[in-house]
């Protein structure tokens, strides 16, 4: 590989307090990390290829704590869904018509999305292995993008029919993806020897107030010894209350990261931290979707791990600066209503932008409990670096460089994406990916998918599952 000397750029660095600083740094990177950062640092041989970020911010990629990749293909689908509508129309809708060639595509084209954007980690929380060929095709799509993922395989019941929605024998297909599970976590590297080490293999297990305790019991001591992050919906309001069965339940915890968990608690909330549990919320989807007032804030003040995700591409933008904007000025309008509440006005905002960037960036890599190798730009890290142009008529003049990143920051402003030492995004054009080829794959695909479901009834689809989730009672 390659060695880079990024130079002169304005380094993204966090003091002790987790406040943002950019001091104009030299960064070097040799292999797969970061090897040094200084003033005016010289890269020795002639494989060292210089890199000018000077104006530019070089920041530590983003992370993406909570995004089901594989749903770019079905973008708009569900853009006005309630959490039932998006199962009944997606999930276990639409989904049941991709093979495993669509999946490939679908997945290739989110892992895309995210690099574009700025995003080097995801925890992906992958509902498509409910058959060993999807599985095999969306890991092999998540290599070829070059993007770094914790790929959650996602325990999940997928109806063999609609109208009316047939289930087969739930305890059958529980255990067979329990065993596929298995079966990957024996594949060292996960995807064969493409894999550098960059897609490691998680578990997704929802449901699990669900399961047998028993099951729930020999699952997470198996992740537990071989050092698989669990990852779990916690949405108690639609019957999906992980965190609190974890809790009552006295069941081994191995490196755990929560998605959602809105409105805790203090219970809840000492027992996420005590245990270091990871939580990311979501804020577009979770005001969306009626999941709860995210608690992106609460958590964090209580010293909790904490960062945010996209979730759907289906529903919501593909971006993390989006995310932190999102986060940020939702709890600022929260803060203000309690202050209107008194008759009064605050004088001086609570939440600052370093808030929700350090969630985005090494709070997100506490978040998926990976921050001793990524998050931020130190040496002995990994090589997972962003570069921000500053010129574009969005960010010039920008003084506050963490605010820029934050309120100002598009897509479109990340220049170059390098992860785990290889550049697969420069001068704003995807290299590991021929995008013009895939869009147009893409959207012939997309032209083959929507006869697939033209005459299913989703509104019935609907009905059904609301009697599935025991929600009848109240959904009004």
């Amino acid at each position: 590989m390659p060695s880079y000397l990024i130079k002169g750029g304005n380094v993204l660095q966090w003091d002790a307090n987790k406040n943002a600083t950019f001091p104009q740094l030299d960064v070097l990177v040799e292999g797969q990390r970061i090897s040094k950062i200084g003033p005016n640092l010289e890269g020795e041989g002639a494989n060292v290829e210089v890199i000018d970020a000077l104006d530019c911010i070089v920041s530590p990629g983003l992370i993406d704590g909570h995004r089901h990749v594989f749903q770019s293909q079905l973008r708009t689908t569900v853009a006005n869904a309630t959490l039932l509508e998006y199962c009944s129309d997606l999930l276990q809708g639409r989904m049941t018509f991709l093979d495993a060639d669509d999946m490939y595509i679908s997945q290739l084209s989110g892992t895309t999305e995210a690099l574009w954007c700025g995003v080097t980690t995801v925890m992906d929380h992958s509902h498509v292995v409910t058959s060993p060929e999807r599985a095999e095709k969306c890991i092999k799509a998540t290599i070829e993008s070059g993007i770094r993922s914790i790929y959650c395989v996602a325990t999940f019941a997928l109806p063999s029919s609609l109208n009316p929605m047939v289930f087969p024998d739930m305890d059958v297909q529980h255990a067979e993806q329990i065993a596929l599970f298995k079966k990957l976590s024996a594949e060292k590297p996960l995807g064969g020897p493409s894999n550098d080490g960059r897609v490691t293999l998680g578990l997704g297990y929802d449901t699990i107030n669900h399961r047998s305790m028993d099951e729930a019991r020999g699952i997470l001591q198996y992740a537990k010894d071989n050092d698989i992050t669990v990852t779990f919906h916690d949405v108690e309001r639609f019957n999906l209350s992980s965190l609190e069965t974890l809790r009552t339940h006295n069941l081994p915890l191995p490196k755990i990261t929560l998605s959602h968990t809105c409105d805790p608690d203090e219970t809840r909330v000492n027992f996420v931290k005590e245990n270091g549990i990871g939580v990311v919320s979501t804020p577009e989807s979770e005001l969306s979707m009626s999941h709860g007032y995210p608690a992106a804030f609460q958590l964090q003040r209580a010293g909790c791990r904490v960062g945010l995700g996209v979730d759907s591409p289906a529903i919501c933008s593909g971006d993390i600066f989006f995310a932190m904007r999102l986060a940020l000025q939702n709890q600022r309008g929260r803060t203000n209503a309690e202050y209107h509440a008194r008759g009064k006005v605050p004088d001086k905002i609570r939440e600052q932008v370093d808030d929700v960037l350090y969630m985005g960036t090494l709070g997100g890599a506490e978040a998926v409990h990976r921050d001793a190798d990524i998050g931020s730009i130190e040496p002995g890290k990994f090589a997972d670096i962003i570069i921000i142009r500053t010129d574009s008529p969005s960010m010039v003049s920008s003084v506050n460089l963490g605010a820029a990143m934050v309120t100002n920051t598009h897509a479109s402003d990340v220049s170059t994406v390098m992860v785990n030492g290889e550049i697969v995004k420069k001068d704003g054009k995807m290299l590991r990916v021929n995008w013009d080829e895939l869009k147009t794959k893409l959207r012939e695909n997309r032209k083959k998918l929507e006869p697939r479901w033209k005459d299913v009834d989703f509104a019935m689809s609907k009905r059904e599952l609301k009697g599935f989730w025991y929600l009848q009672d109240v959904m009004e």
